[in-house]
Parts: C-alpha cells; structure tokens; sequence
C-alpha cells in the first residue's frame, strides 16, 4: 500500500521535489510527479517542500474515530517530539482524552526499553561499528541502498514498536494508535515485520487538522499528565544526539567514538565512508530529517523554525525532570528484529548510450554540461543515467528548454513574414525585427529607443499604453510607406510592454484595388456596347417601321387593282 504520493491535479513542473529527493525516487511522467514507492524511503521532505502543497498521504484518521465510536479501548501513543511542536504540551494530552482517546502515553517508555537493548547488544558485542535502528526511513535507505552494511545495525525494533508491545502486554485487547511527526512510521507500522502491532498512525497535522474540524482548541484546555510517562533519556531521543546521550556510558565502556548524523544527504555521505572502511570504532545515531525528529513533515503546518522547537522540548524536558517520572517497565517479549536486502536491479546504460542523451540533450562536450542541478541531478550525467532508467525526461533539462525556447524565439523573430516590433510604456522602440528594418529603411541599432511616433503616426498607441487595454486585428494603411497591414498592438503587463505585430496585406489590397478597377473597366465595355445594341435596334426598327408602311401602301394599290378588275 502506498503510504503517500502527489496530488494529481497540483503539479507544476517545478521539479523542486526531485531537486529534494536524495535517494531519487521521484519521476515526472506527462506532466505529474510519482513517487516510485519501491525506491522511496518515506522520509516525506518532498512533499514539504511542494509549493502547491500536492500532498497526498494516507489518513488513518477515520479508522481512529470508527474505533473511538465503537467504544475501543483506544491508546494514544505521543512522540516525545510533541514537547517540540506544541507551545502547550501537557494542553495536548487533555485535547486528546476530548477526542476521544481512552488512554494517553508516551513514546519515551519505548525509547528506554531501546536503550537498554542497545547497551545489552554493544556490551556482548564483539563488532566495532554500530548503526542505530530508531529512524524507518534510515531504515529503508539502509535495505534499499546499503545492504551490505545491514550488519552493522543494531538488530532492535524502534520506540514506537517497543512501546506498543508494552502496551499489548499490559492492557486487554487495546487499539494503539502512535501520534508524531513522522510519515515513514506509517510505513513502519503495514511493514510486514510489524503486522498488527500498531493499528494507526497520525501526524501531528493530522491531529491539528482533527481538533480544528471537533472546534477543540487545545490551548485552551487545562494541563494534565499522561497515563505512563517515559524515563528522562528516552524524552531525548527526538533531539539530534539524543540516542548517542541514552547510551554513552556504553559507549565509553567499549572504547567506541559517537557520531550524529541528521539529514538523508548526510546519512548517505556517512554511509558511503562506512562503507569503504574509513569509519571504525564508531556508533553513528543516523536521522532522516534535519533537526532529528523535530524536522520531521508530519508537523510541517505548524510554520515554525526548527530551532523553536528545540529549545522549547530542551525546556520541556528539564521541566519533567524536576517533576520526574513513573518509569518501571519491562517486556517479555523479545525486541529483537532483522533486516532484509531490498536493493534494487536497475537498468545500467552503457557509455554510448550515455552520451546519446547527453546529445539529445544539446550536451555535446563537459564545457556544456553544467551540472545546474535545476532538473533534480547533481549532474548532467547523473540526469542522463535517469533518463535511461525512466525516472527522468529530456525536456526536465532547464538549460535544455530555455536554450530550446530561445532559440524557437529567436527563429520566429527573425524569419516571421510579419513586422515585429516591441515598445516600451514610453512608447520607444526596443527591439525591431529584420523585416521591420526593411519597411522602414533603417537598421534596428538605429530605430532602437526612438519613439515610434517618429517612424508611425499612429494615436492607437498612446490608447493601448494608457488603457492597458489590446487592440487585434485592425486594419491600417500608411501612405507614407503605401504599407496596408493587419495590426494588433498587445499590452503586456507583466513585462511592461507592448508588442506590434504587422500582417502585410499590401499585395491583397493592390490586388482588391485591381479587380475592382477590372470590374469599373469591364461595367463600362458592357454598359458601351448595351448602348450600341440599343441604338442598333432602334434604328432597325425605324428600318422596319419604313419597310413595312412602304409595304403596306403597295399593298393597298394592288388590292385596290384587284378590286377593279373584278368589277369589270
């Protein structure tokens, strides 16, 4: 099950979580970045640092009230980190029995019994080198990247394990519940090795989000305690070196140096030198997030520094020091856990293939290779390695499309059949393309920063500059130039100018002007020869008229003999 990925609808093609990504397990796939959960390691900066908060993260917050409304004997299980991310700490303990949660206790409890394993293990331990197990995500990254050094960590299940088996041992049937400010503990909790150990995990956010939506506001509800509290040095753990502190007197004992490590960049810097032999005699407390615990991003709405927080659990702490506490636990059940070698087979391109994206890429030599890290990637050739394996793409190159757009640009600047021209508010020329050159008879170094009134008569201008408002497609005609265009005059806000763009139609018009010529010349013919025509027939049918009296008379004369003849 994936614990968490981006929102589909929100992505920009910032690539600022691939940028974030230290392990790389983040592509962006038409348009949308994915989380490929089997190279993931959950520490969730990613989607922190998303600026259009794209997140997507699995919610146990309904399960939790289901359990609450069937009346379960719900245990809240705190992060001691909570001394860190709330102003009120011991406010949240009675927010939470408002919520609903039958039973309140802190994670601290778990990170005594851890610590007590650990010194069992390091005592009786012949090995010179120890990687502490507390944080899932250095976990993950650990089984995924660095199998080869799994023997070197300390085979013991971490805090929130350890407490909820605490818990499983002392109450009947409870439904446990881990609060904090870490996403990879959702992990942590379906991961098979910790099946039905816990029930649910929430983020500090989540219960935020939870008290807003019941009208709680946990300022305002009175101090309590919890039902169990933790020993003092295991309320250190969310703080950097607060593991390290948990055992130093083992440490000493065994003669081994101590080293904190915060920061999945870090941790993986620290590996590698493990890894090649150059760390020995060492115990290494390794953290995902910067800060340890009190960075983790399942806190992240709170909009506070890390270092408020640090000294507000540091104050916190000391208080419940003075106080002290009721911590007297064991377990019977063994705390013992391993770990498995997830490390990935993946697609190793060869050289040529390589330097074939590299190519495609506009990469030909190291001199343009410049390594920006603006797709995500140290390296350009880091970034083509990706793309071979499909978790990038070429056009993630910024470099890339930027030298991809200009030079698009600069081809429709210069080759477009349209006079371009961009003007600044005060209406002077700033840039003039080759073809504008050619309709002004001038050279663009000496039309640049003249007023365009000294070129054009043309108000339209000081219109669109004052009213912010575009004119398109408006036909024109310049006598001075016998120059009929198309002409959009484009405000642009953002850049603080305008663009004017010409569509010659001078040739269409001439071309208008010449048919409607051909069409007076040829009405003309017609009408001349329609007058012929008439003056022809009219003076046929005068003919005809003569013809035909002159006809008619002589008839009349024969009839008229006739008509004599017969009377004789």
């Amino acid at each position: 099950m994936q614990v968490m990925n981006f929102s589909s609808a929100n992505c920009k093609n910032c690539y600022k979580c691939v940028r974030t990504c230290n392990v790389k397990a983040i592509e962006v796939k038409n348009d949308q970045a994915q989380i490929i959960e089997n190279r993931c390691v959950a520490c969730g900066q990613c989607l922190v640092v998303c600026p259009q908060n794209a997140r997507n993260v699995l919610s146990d917050v309904d399960i939790v009230k289901e359990a609450i409304k069937n009346n379960r004997k719900v245990i809240a299980q705190i992060a001691p980190a909570f001394r860190g991310f709330f102003k009120y700490s011991s406010k949240v303990v009675t927010a939470l029995y408002e919520l609903g949660f039958s039973y309140v206790e802190e994670v601290s409890i778990g990170a005594e019994l851890v610590s007590r394993e650990y010194e069992k293990i390091i005592t009786s331990s012949d090995k010179t080198e120890f990687l502490t197990s507390c944080c899932p995500s250095v976990m993950m990254l650990i089984e995924k990247y660095y199998p080869e050094l799994i023997p070197s960590v300390i085979p013991i299940v971490s805090p929130m394990v350890a407490h909820a088996v605490s818990i499983r041992e002392r109450y009947d049937n409870p439904y446990i519940v881990f609060i904090g400010p870490c996403i990879s503990k959702k992990c942590e909790a379906l991961s098979e090795e910790n099946m039905g150990i816990i029930d649910a995990v929430l983020t500090f956010d989540e219960i935020v989000k939870w008290l807003k939506e019941e009208d709680i506001d946990y300022n305002s509800c009175e101090d309590n305690v919890m039902d169990y509290a933790g020993s003092v040095r295991g309320d250190y753990y969310p703080v950097v070196g607060g593991i390290l502190k948990a055992i130093s007197p083992t440490l000493k004992s065994k003669n081994l140096d101590s080293i904190r490590v915060h920061g999945i960049d870090n941790c993986k810097t620290l590996l590698e030198e493990l890894k090649k032999g150059n760390l020995t005699k060492v115990c290494v407390e390794l953290s995902a997030c910067n800060e340890s615990c009190l960075g983790g991003p399942g806190g992240s709405t709170s909009n506070e520094s890390v270092y408020t927080r640090i000294q507000r659990i540091q104050n916190g702490i000391k208080a419940v020091k003075e106080k002290g506490t009721n911590y007297n636990l064991e377990v019977k059940k063994p705390l013992y856990r391993s770990f498995k070698n997830k490390s990935m087979q993946l697609h190793k391109p060869s050289e040529e293939e390589i330097y074939e994206i590299l190519n495609k890429m506009g990469k030909y030599d190291k001199e343009d290779e410049l390594n920006c890290g603006a797709c995500g990637y140290n390296t350009c050739y880091e970034k083509a390695i990706a793309v071979s394996q499909g978790m990038s793409q070429i056009e993630m190159c910024v470099p890339y499309m930027r030298s991809m757009a200009e030079r698009t640009t600069n081809e429709i600047f210069t080759h477009s059949p349209n006079v371009i021209l961009f003007l600044d508010t005060n209406l002077k020329i700033k840039e003039v393309n080759p073809i504008g050159e050619k309709l002004f008879s001038m050279a663009k170094e000496q039309l640049k920063d003249k007023p365009i009134s000294s070129i054009i008569q043309d108000k339209d201008f000081e219109l669109v500059a004052k009213s912010k408002q575009s004119m398109i497609k408006e036909k024109v005609f310049y006598s001075e130039y016998n120059y009929h265009a198309y002409r959009s005059i484009i405000y642009m806000e953002k850049h603080s100018s305008l663009l004017v763009i010409y569509t010659d139609i001078t040739d269409e018009e001439k071309r208008k002007l010449q048919l409607s010529e051909l069409k007076h010349n040829a009405l003309d013919v017609t009408q001349s020869i329609i007058d012929k025509q008439m003056r022809v027939a009219q003076e046929i049918a005068s003919l005809l008229g003569e013809t035909t009296a002159e006809t008619k008379v002589a008839l009349m004369k024969l009839k008229k003999v006739l008509q004599e003849e017969k009377e004789v």
